[in-house]
């Protein structure tokens, strides 16, 4: 029962990211409302309006976040595997959603704007490349960053799991630094917890193979959409 009530954290930080675009979408426009029905001058009001939403949604997410890192060591404590392996893959194979339209989303959002400057420069921007590129770089090493930020309380489980199938031999030391490096990677983290799950602990099998199709999906829609784009400009 106790583990059930401690997982509502775990669900709600997948929901709350999942939820990411959607909330962004009807954020835009809320805001763009009010503030177009804000006089001129009032630069607190204004700053609130635009900023209060964001800091209590990320605020919120990182203190999910964070609750689920301390959970994963009191889980670990307990010793209860397959707990951990749960948590574990509620958080890689939730978020699998998220990074997809998150993906997709920031590279339609970088491509457009730089093919909105080039076309509408008519090539002009290519003179500027040495000024522009530096802070196009600038804004995709962020939202990776801030991207990579969000599987790290997802990793810190795989961490305890990874502890776990050490600790009971099914994995010397070598292939225990190779399985945690791989936690903080893109791609590689889900397809690392879906190895342990499945073949360390014999959990999550059909949702490892949904996840599987779901990769599939994904990895053949984005080149259609890089197809797509190239064949547009």
């Amino acid at each position: 029962m106790e583990n059930r009530k401690s997982r509502k954290s775990t669900f709600l930080y997948v929901i709350l990211l999942t939820l990411c675009v959607p909330l962004a979408y009807v954020y835009l426009i809320l805001v763009t409302g009010l503030l177009d029905k804000i006089q001129e001058g009032h630069i607190g009001l204004t700053l609130m309006i635009v900023f209060l939403p964001l800091f209590f949604y990320w605020g919120l997410v990182a203190v999910v976040g964070i609750i689920n890192i301390g959970q994963s060591f009191k889980i670990y404590k307990t010793g209860n595997p397959i707990e951990c392996v749960n948590r574990m893959l509620i958080h890689k194979y939730g978020l699998v959603v998220f990074f997809c339209v998150n993906f997709l989303v920031l590279f339609i959002y970088y491509f457009f704007i730089s093919m909105a400057v080039l076309v509408g420069s008519r090539g002009a921007a290519i003179i500027f490349a040495p000024v522009l590129l530096p802070w196009l770089i600038v804004a995709v090493v962020f939202s990776v960053g801030a991207t990579w930020l969000a599987i790290l309380p997802g990793s810190f489980y795989g961490i305890q799991v990874i502890r776990m199938t050490y600790k009971s031999g099914k994995i010397g030391f070598a292939e225990a630094v190779v399985h945690t490096v791989f936690q903080f990677f893109f791609l590689f983290d889900v397809l690392d917890a879906m190895y342990l799950a499945t073949q360390k602990w014999g959990r999550g099998k059909k949702s490892s193979a949904i996840i599987g199709c779901v990769y599939l999906f994904a990895v053949f829609a984005t080149i259609y959409l890089i197809i797509k784009m190239k064949s547009m400009f």
